[in-house]
């Protein structure tokens, strides 16, 4: 099948999105199809590394970066979406462009993977799947104080009010959704926006993956400590909420002896020593800043249950890859989390008030403490759901919608 890839982020050197836009790429190509993608030249010297080194003649890369006064005017994470709005728009006059010479007999939009976004390519009147996307989600308000100041927190609200209240009579968006033959969603928000936008058919999709071999054959077993190993990973920034997890490590029981590592970084980073105090943890947090992807599998090897509290997330691959590890988790019952997270994993605290919720987590530690043969059991429970997320797998469950959408429109023809 001839394949016209939308991925606005593409680069196989990076993690989230330009991760997700490069292994749809390489993975869809790799079953066979003829894959052409358009995608911004970021990427480009990464990709054309690893095409050098492991050819892929049914792939192929279309490099192109929105107009001039685009980058000259618009700069900054606050312009993120105008910037890719003007892409999307030569990404329309490339597409018509190449069908010409191509014929594609299916399109699929993949990064940006936001239904804030849409993407202009429905426009070509070809079978569409639009997705897997989140972006319907947003932070639940009672936890304003953790985004860490009042323009911080400003910036929320804006997305906040963006999503509930512009995005549904937003053009783009709802020509994207209404016309898509699929739309495939990462969170149940996410699905509830898609269907007030008009989708004819929406259903849930798993979007994060991992190598095949970043698996072990086995659930991991783990050494033995006489203190609660607790991990947290993940940029710190505000949204990502690294303040509620500390106020609730401070909230443990002083008899349960644990130890906290954090591993990430972000322009909040500067404060976690001054939280780290704020909480009365001090001694009992191990902050090592960003450190390599090979680094941060052996962390989770070296852990007894991870702790995830990120107030916005689709999902989060953290998740993911603590699970694949054999790793317990602790995380917040909302969004992607809520949804996917295997029931038996681990504990979802409710998203209910921060004293309540703080408490909870708190409570969590301090039962994972205590109950090491059901650590035991939550990380093979989360091992078994994990290993069927390889990437592989992934563009096989894609490839049943190609089938699909291809044979319907071969019948329409």
């Amino acid at each position: 099948m001839r394949v016209l890839l939308s991925a606005y982020a593409c680069d196989p050197e990076r993690g989230s999105e330009p991760a997700f836009g490069w292994n749809w790429a390489w993975h869809l190509a790799e079953l066979g199809h003829e894959v052409w993608v358009l995608t911004r030249p970021n990427g480009q010297k990464a990709i054309e590394q690893v095409l050098a080194s492991q050819p892929m003649l049914n792939l192929h890369f279309v490099y192109f970066e929105q107009s001039s006064w685009s980058q000259r005017y618009f700069k900054g994470r606050s312009v993120v979406f105008t910037r890719y709005f003007e892409w999307q728009k030569q990404a329309y006059s490339v597409a018509l462009r190449l069908d010409k010479e191509e014929e594609f007999d299916l399109v699929h939009h993949v990064t940006l993977g936001s239904i804030t976004g849409g993407t202009w390519l429905w426009r070509l009147n070809k079978p569409l799947i639009f997705g897997p996307v989140g972006g319907g989600h947003i932070a639940p308000p009672a936890f304003k104080k953790y985004f860490g100041n009042q323009w911080e927190w400003f910036t929320e609200t804006v997305r906040s009010f963006a999503v509930q209240r512009v995005v549904p009579f937003n053009p783009s968006s709802r020509r994207t959704v209404s016309r898509a033959d699929l739309v495939l969603v990462t969170n149940s928000e996410t699905f509830d926006l898609a269907q007030q936008l008009g989708a004819r058919r929406v259903e849930f999709f798993f979007d994060t993956g991992l190598p095949q071999d970043y698996f072990p054959q086995e659930v991991p077993t783990r050494s033995t400590s006489q203190e609660l190993r607790v991990l947290w990973v993940g940029s710190v920034n505000p949204r990502k909420a690294l303040p509620l997890s500390l106020e609730a490590l401070g909230r443990v029981n002083p008899l349960i002896p644990f130890r906290l590592t954090i591993l990430g970084s972000g322009r909040l980073s500067k404060y976690i020593s001054s939280w780290v105090k704020e909480f009365d943890i001090e001694g009992k947090v191990d902050y090592r800043g960003r450190v390599p992807w090979a680094e941060v599998k052996n962390a989770y090897l070296d852990s007894d249950v991870f702790l995830f509290t990120s107030l916005r997330d689709s999902f989060g691959s953290q998740l993911l890859e603590a699970m694949s590890q054999g790793l317990p988790v602790i995380t917040l019952a909302h969004q992607g989390a809520q949804d996917f997270v295997p029931a038996g994993a681990g504990i979802k605290v409710p998203v209910t008030n921060p004293t309540e919720t703080v408490n909870a987590i708190a409570q969590a530690v301090e039962y994972m403490f205590k109950n090491p043969q059901e650590r035991l059991e939550m990380g093979r429970i989360g091992y078994e759901f994990a290993k069927d997320q390889t990437w592989k797998q992934k563009a096989l469950e894609m490839n049943k919608y190609y089938e699909e959408l291809g044979l319907r429109n071969t019948r329409s023809v």
